[in-house]
C-alpha cells in the first residue's frame, strides 16, 4: 500500500489573529511564512520516504483556510527542492477550467519532472463562491440542487476531453459543454493548412483548408493516472470504474466505505476489468499519533476537530457522521470540536493513539474492512496549519511517527 500525504495550505494562526489581522490570506508575511511550512512538511516527507504529496485546488478564501489556487505551479518548486517523492493535485476543479489548457499544464509537467508526478485527481467544485465567479454561471457548482446534474454533465465533458488530447495525436470533440475545434464543424480558411496538412497531426485540416481535429502540445511523457474523489456519490464510484479511473473514497463510516469499494469492483468486473477489491482504490483518512491516547485526541481536536467544526461542517461534509440517533430534521452538528472528533473516530474515519493502537487500526483499512488490498492511503494532515510556536515540531512528530512505526509494515 502506498502513502500519499495530503497536506493542508491554511495559514497558521490562532482564532484571535485570524480575526484580528483580516483577511490573513492577503497579509503576504502570513502567507510566505505558510508556503515556507509547505515546502518544509514536502521536504520531510520526501525524507520519510512518502510516496505523494498532495494539497487541494481553492480560490477566493481569504480566511485563510484553503488558501492553494494552484497546486501544480508550486509542485514545480517543490519537484526542484526534493528528490523522490512524487506529487498529485488534489484537485483539479476542471469544471471551472479549459480542459485543454489543463491537459497542456499537467503534460508539460511531466516533462519538466519526469517520474515525479504520482497522478492527478480531478473534481467537480462545490463552493458557490469561486466557482460561480470563476465559470461566471450561477448553475455551475456540484452538491447543489439546482445545478448538481448539469455540473456532474460538464465535469464528465471536460474529462473526456483531457484523456483525449493526452491519447490521441489529433482528435476532435463535440460535448454538451465542450467543442473541438471549435465550431465542432471546422475552422475554415486556416492560412497554414498546407504547412498542417505536410506536418501536423492526422487530419487535422482537410483538403478545403478547413481544420477539422486538433492536437495537445506536449504528449505527456507519462501518461497521468487519473484519481477521482467521492464522498457521497454512487454514480462516481461507478462512473470511475467503467473509465478505469482511481476513485478515493472519503466514507463517512467503515461499512460505507467497504460498500464503495464494493460497487466499484463490481462495476469494473461488469465492465471487463478483473480487479480485486481495493485495486485502483486510495482511501482517505485521518491520523493522529500522540505517547497516549488523550495527546493524539488533544492533537486530533486541535486540528481536524477544529477545521471541520467551524469549516466544512458548513459545506455538509460531516453529515457522513450521521447516526441514526441524530435528529432527521436538523442540520448535522454535534456542538464542538471534541464531540465530531469523538465521532469521526467512532466512524473510522479518523485513527487515533499510539503508533501501535494506529497500526493495529489501518490492518482493517488496507483490507478495505474486508479481504482486500488498498492501492493508495491517502494521509490527511493539518499539521501544517497549528498555530503555535511549537506546531513545527508537533507536525514534525505527527509525520516521523507515521513514517517510522506505522508506515514500513504497510508496504
Amino acid at each position: 500500500m502506498k502513502t500519499l500525504l495530503m497536506s493542508t495550505a491554511a495559514i497558521p494562526v490562532t482564532a484571535e489573529e485570524r480575526a484580528r489581522s483580516r483577511p490573513v490570506a492577503r497579509d503576504v508575511d502570513l502567507y510566505q511564512n505558510m508556503l515556507a511550512n509547505y515546502q518544509y512538511t514536502a521536504e520531510l516527507a520526501d525524507r520519510l520516504g512518502f510516496d505523494g504529496f498532495g494539497s487541494t485546488e481553492h480560490h477566493l478564501q481569504t480566511e485563510g483556510g484553503e488558501s492553494m489556487p494552484n497546486p501544480l505551479m508550486v509542485y514545480a518548486k517543490l519537484a526542484a527542492a526534493t528528490s523522490q517523492l512524487k506529487f498529485m493535485p488534489m484537485s483539479v476543479v476542471v469544471t471551472a477550467r479549459d480542459p485543454i489548457r489543463v491537459a497542456e499544464d499537467i503534460a508539460l509537467f511531466t516533462h519538466l519532472f519526469p517520474g515525479r508526478l504520482a497522478g492527478v485527481q480531478f473534481a467537480r467544485g462545490y463552493q458557490t463562491r469561486w466557482m460561480q465567479t470563476l465559470t461566471q454561471s450561477e448553475n455551475v457548482a456540484a452538491l447543489n440542487p439546482a445545478s448538481d446534474q448539469d455540473n456532474r454533465a460538464r465535469f464528465n465533458d471536460y474529462l473526456s476531453v483531457i484523456e483525449k488530447a493526452w491519447a490521441q495525436d489529433s482528435f476532435s470533440h463535440h460535448g454538451a459543454f465542450y467543442q473541438a475545434p471549435y465550431p465542432v464543424d471546422g475552422i475554415r480558411d486556416w492560412p497554414l493548412a498546407d504547412w498542417t496538412r505536410r506536418y501536423g497531426g492526422p487530419g487535422e485540416v482537410d483538403g478545403d483548408g478547413t481544420v477539422r481535429r486538433i492536437g495537445v502540445v506536449p504528449k505527456p511523457l507519462q501518461q497521468p493516472k487519473i484519481f477521482i474523489p467521492n464522498t457521497f456519490s454512487a454514480q462516481t464510484a461507478i462512473d470511475s470504474a467503467l473509465h478505469g479511473r482511481t476513485l478515493v473514497i472519503a466514507a463517512g463510516n467503515r461499512e460505507q466505505a467497504r460498500a464503495t469499494a464494493e460497487l466499484y469492483r463490481d462495476t469494473a468486473r461488469s465492465a471487463g476489468h478483473e480487479l480485486r477489491l481495493g485495486e485502483n482504490v486510495g482511501m482517505l483518512i485521518k491520523l493522529a499519533f500522540g505517547d497516549t491516547y488523550q495527546e493524539a485526541f488533544d492533537y486530533a481536536a486541535r486540528t481536524y476537530g477544529y477545521w471541520y467544526q467551524n469549516f466544512f461542517q458548513k459545506f455538509g461534509f460531516t453529515e457522513v457522521f450521521r447516526t441514526p440517533a441524530d435528529d432527521p430534521n436538523r442540520p448535522f452538528d454535534l456542538g464542538d470540536e471534541r464531540a465530531l472528533t469523538q465521532r469521526m473516530i467512532e466512524s473510522g474515519q479518523l485513527l487515533c493513539g499510539t503508533a501501535d493502537q494506529v497500526s493495529e487500526q489501518l490492518t482493517d483499512i488496507s483490507r478495505v474492512y474486508a479481504d482486500g488490498a488498498l492501492q493508495w492511503l491517502i494521509y490527511e494532515t493539518w499539521g501544517q496549519a497549528l498555530p503555535s510556536s511549537e506546531g513545527r515540531e508537533i507536525h514534525q512528530y505527527q509525520l516521523c511517527t507515521y513514517a517510522t512505526d506505522v508506515m514500513p509494515a504497510l508496504r
